[in-house]
């Protein structure tokens, strides 16, 4: 998570906090506090795709108190149906945040009663996620710990090769919608029978969640992404 270059220099002040589905912090600016926006190391990448050195350093030295790490150096995260998670979030807003890193997490001065039967917290400890200096680990490294911690890893292979076209029945796994000057745009996460994940942004299709569907598409490129293997596809067609 980053702050725009612009506001780079400047001191967070407080945690992130959630307004209209977009995430903000403020910093110190010379005529007092100003809100921001908080951006997903995505979103940074998208705006300043040649800064790589920032993309392998987004979590910066204020992480530990930003994200509630605190004096007692640990925050909790949860594992299990993480739909029975989302809608108890939901209603428990109050005690709960939200981010890509973690997912649903409470920081480590606040604790959950009377957690659903099949929701289980997990300590995520800084030691766990620190690097040197009292800084973050980079983003993709903190997320396989995550992972391994909920016991998410994922066991997706690579598919097909460069511009190869393939054919696979998938499942939604996520739909992100994101706003473009060209308008409204979606990534679809995608899984197939095999459990092989597939990325596809476009700005044509809006499949919900859970929705399966066959589809012959181009394979645009590999990347891993918080220890997932990815096929990323494009010229998506359903037959």
């Amino acid at each position: 998570m980053a702050v725009a270059k612009t506001y780079e220099h400047m001191e967070i002040q407080g945690e992130p906090f959630e307004e209209n589905k977009r995430m903000y912090v403020n910093v110190l600016a010379p005529k007092g506090l100003k809100k921001v926006r908080w951006y997903t190391d995505a979103e940074y990448r998208r705006m300043y795709p040649e800064s790589e050195e920032k993309k392998n350093d987004i979590m910066d030295f204020n992480a530990r108190h930003v994200f509630g790490f605190g004096v007692l150096g640990y925050i909790t995260i949860y594992r299990g149906n993480q739909k029975v998670l989302e809608e108890f979030a939901d209603g428990h807003h109050e005690f709960f945040r939200r981010n890509l890193t973690f997912g649903y997490y409470t920081p480590s001065h606040i604790t959950v009663n009377e957690l659903p039967s099949d929701i289980c917290p997990v300590k995520l400890l800084w030691a766990d996620v620190m690097s040197h200096d009292d800084r973050m680990k980079p983003h993709e490294e903190v997320m396989k710990i995550v992972a391994a911690k909920l016991g998410t890893t994922s066991h997706s292979e690579f598919q097909g090769e460069e511009n190869e076209w393939i054919t696979k029945e998938v499942k939604i796994r996520e739909n992100k919608a994101y706003e473009t000057q060209y308008g409204d745009k979606h990534t679809h996460i995608m899984v197939d029978a095999e459990g092989n994940t597939y990325i596809w942004e476009t700005g044509t299709k809006n499949y919900p969640v859970n929705a399966t569907v066959k589809l012959k598409m181009k394979v645009k490129s590999h990347k891993e992404t918080s220890g997932e293997k990815c096929t990323v596809v494009w010229y998506c067609k359903e037959v």
